[in-house]
């Protein structure tokens, strides 16, 4: 009895063989663009370090704003307390020279 493959045999095993491969690389490709759809969708939504820079930017501008108008309101306090003489002129400057806007005199 012969046994050595036919050259039929031996192209049904190649044929096998690239089948077999041919599916598993078609698999790899729907993993790998899955992959890359799921990628640029976090891409997409990241916070950057320029965007986050620029928003507490903002944000320290905004508080500053506050800041200074709540400092307004207790030199204005001050001057009121001061005229009716609730405080000594002393107690007010004192008061005024605090952080974090010093001021120097009403």
């Amino acid at each position: 009895m012969n046994t050595e493959p036919t050259n039929q045999d031996i192209l049904e095993a190649v044929h096998s063989f690239a089948t077999s491969t041919e599916t598993r690389l078609q698999n790899i490709e729907s993993s790998v663009s899955s992959l890359d759809n799921r990628v640029g969708h976090l891409e997409n939504q990241m916070v950057t370090k320029e965007y986050l820079d620029e928003k507490l930017s903002d944000l320290r501008g905004d508080l500053v704003v506050l800041l200074r108008k709540e400092d307004k309101k207790v030199a204005k306090l001050i001057e009121i307390l001061q005229n009716n003489n609730v405080i000594s002129q002393d107690d007010a400057k004192q008061v005024l020279s605090l952080e974090p806007f010093p001021q120097q005199q009403l």
